[in-house]
C-alpha cells in the first residue's frame, strides 16, 4: 500500500478548497494545485503549495499534473450558470479526471460531495449529477475516500453576507451541525494518513446542531451588534429564478438544504478522524471579526 505524501487537488482556489489545501500543507503533504489559472491561484493559495496548469476538459494536462503524485483530493461543483445539458465538472469532466488517474497510478481519491446527495423525493437534475459522481468514482477501481458534509460555516460569510446585511432565501426547520472548512481540512488530512481510511465514506459534521436561521443569526452578531436580515420566501425566489438562472439555482438549493432531515451520523468519522471545535463565534474571529458570546442556538 503506497504511503501517500504528495497530494495534487482540483478545486483548491474555491472557498472550500483553501482551508483544506491549508490544512493538507500544514500536516506535513507535499500540496499540488491543479489550476485552469495558475496566476490566479498563486495568489490565492500560501507559497509553499505548488500550482501547475491543468483543465478537467483537457485529459493531457490532466495526466501531466497528476503525474508523480499519490493522493487526489476533489473539490468540485455544478456552476450556477450550467443548464443540465451542458460540460459539467463532476460528469464529463470527472470522467477526464478519473481516465488520468487511472493511468497516473492515483493510489487514492477524496472526494467532497454533500450530505443532501440522498434528499428525498427530489427530481432536481443537479442532484443527479452529484449521485452519477459518487457511482463513477466507486466504480473506478481507484481508492476513494468520500465525504458527506454538512453546511459548512463558509457559506455564510460568502454566499450570504453583504456588509451588515445577511440576505436569506427561506426559512430553516431542521438543526443542522455547522461545520468550520479548517475542521473539515484537518479530517481530510488525517483520512490521507490512514491507510484504513480507503474505501471508506465519512458523515462531515460540526459539533453543535443550529438552524439554518439559528447559525445566521449568531454569526451575523458576531459580526455586528445590529445586524440587518433580510428573508426573501422561497416561492418568491423561485419565481425570480424564471429571469435569473443563478437565483433559480440558488432557490433550488436552499430549498433542498432547508427541506433536508439532517440527523447526527459522524460519531465514527470524529472517532477515526477528529472532532471538530470551531463554534461560529470562534469562526467569525477567525475571519478577522469582533466575536461576541453565544446567544444559543436556535
Amino acid at each position: 500500500m503506497t504511503t501517500i505524501k504528495r497530494i495534487a487537488m482540483i478545486g483548491a482556489t474555491g472557498m472550500l478548497g483553501i482551508p483544506v489545501a491549508i490544512a493538507l500543507m500544514e500536516a506535513g503533504f507535499e500540496v499540488t494545485a491543479l489550476a485552469r489559472n495558475p496566476a490566479q491561484a498563486r495568489r490565492a493559495l500560501p507559497a509553499a503549495i505548488a500550482v501547475m496548469q491543468a483543465d478537467v476538459r483537457d485529459e493531457e494536462g490532466l495526466r501531466a499534473g497528476l503525474r508523480g503524485q499519490h493522493g487526489l483530493y476533489l473539490n468540485l461543483s455544478v456552476a450556477a450558470s450550467e443548464r443540465k445539458g451542458d460540460f459539467h465538472t463532476e460528469a464529463q469532466g470527472l470522467q477526464h479526471i478519473l481516465a488520468a488517474a487511472r493511468e497516473a497510478g492515483t493510489a487514492r481519491i477524496a472526494y467532497l460531495s454533500a450530505l443532501v446527495h440522498d434528499a428525498p423525493d427530489s427530481r432536481w437534475w443537479v442532484l443527479s449529477v452529484w449521485r452519477s459522481a459518487l457511482a463513477r468514482i466507486k466504480a473506478s477501481g481507484i481508492p476513494y475516500t468520500i465525504f458527506y458534509p454538512t453546511n459548512f460555516m463558509e457559506t455564510l460569510a460568502e454566499r450570504h453576507n453583504a456588509g451588515s446585511l445577511f440576505v436569506m432565501l427561506g426559512r430553516g426547520h431542521h438543526r443542522n451541525y455547522w461545520i468550520a472548512g479548517s475542521d473539515f481540512g484537518r479530517q481530510v488530512a488525517k483520512a490521507f494518513a490512514l491507510p484504513q481510511a480507503e474505501n471508506r465514506e465519512y458523515f462531515v459534521q460540526g459539533p453543535e446542531p443550529m438552524t439554518y436561521d439559528g447559525a445566521a443569526v449568531r454569526y451575523a452578531r458576531a459580526l455586528h451588534k445590529s445586524p440587518l436580515v433580510v428573508r426573501v420566501p422561497l416561492p418568491l425566489a423561485r419565481l425570480g429564478g424564471l429571469f435569473s438562472r443563478q437565483l433559480d439555482f440558488n432557490a433550488r438549493i436552499m430549498q433542498t438544504v432547508l427541506r433536508y432531515p439532517e440527523e447526527f451520523k459522524a460519531g465514527e468519522t470524529w472517532d477515526q478522524l477528529g472532532k471538530p471545535t470551531i463554534t461560529i463565534e470562534q469562526f467569525a474571529e477567525l475571519r478577522g471579526a469582533p466575536a461576541t458570546a453565544p446567544t444559543g442556538s436556535a
